[in-house]
């Protein structure tokens, strides 16, 4: 989870840590202040001297961990030169983000379509990092000049993120981490056929 420095010898990261696992399990509507101080064994105030409200602690731990995970994902993707490396490069990014902290993942994975909307229009998502895989391959001849890129971003992202949902629901058993060949390959044929 991502924590400010200077916040590190406070209350925040338990606060921040029963957020997240609250958030998941019952949602940000249905868990209250009380109950995240509680879950923090902190008291209320001590909760309302970091933030004013769960919605603007939800924003923030939305924010600096989609934040940080886009910036994992761009290092995981271009660290390769070729597309299917970069295919491979996501895959990779989004099974060790789940694996490692899988509260956080889901979190983030659960609320950042509703959030869409409310997010800064200038801040960089994961989606951007498929655009500028895809910008870069159509470029080199990788993937047809023409391809709605907009379009196979989104079925892209679309696989990566079902893939997460079939892991926090049962549906896919074992470690993600183990499945990237499968899932790279995937991805591979489905821009092959754009």
């Amino acid at each position: 989870m991502i924590i400010d420095e200077s916040k590190q010898d406070t209350k925040l990261p338990a606060i921040l840590k029963a957020a997240v696992r609250l958030f998941v399990e019952r949602g940000v509507a249905s868990t209250t202040i009380r109950d995240i101080a509680k879950e923090a064994k902190v008291a209320e105030g001590t909760l309302y001297r970091h933030y004013d409200s769960k919605e603007k602690l939800a924003s923030d731990i939305l924010q600096k961990n989609l934040a940080t995970f886009t910036e994992f994902m761009d290092r995981k993707a271009f660290e390769k030169k070729d597309l299917s490396s970069r295919l491979r490069g996501l895959a990779e990014a989004f099974t060790e983000a789940y694996e490692d902290n899988q509260d956080v993942a889901r979190f983030v994975l659960f609320s950042h379509a509703s959030e869409l909307g409310r997010l800064p229009k200038d801040m960089r998502q994961p989606r951007h990092v498929i655009l500028d895989v895809l910008k870069d391959a159509i470029a080199s001849g990788e993937v047809a000049a023409g391809t709605d890129r907009d379009l196979l971003q989104a079925m892209i992202l679309g696989a990566l993120g079902r893939v997460l949902l079939a892991k926090a629901h049962g549906e896919i058993r074992g470690d993600l981490r183990s499945k990237n060949a499968d899932i790279a390959g995937t991805l591979q044929n489905m821009v092959g056929g754009a």
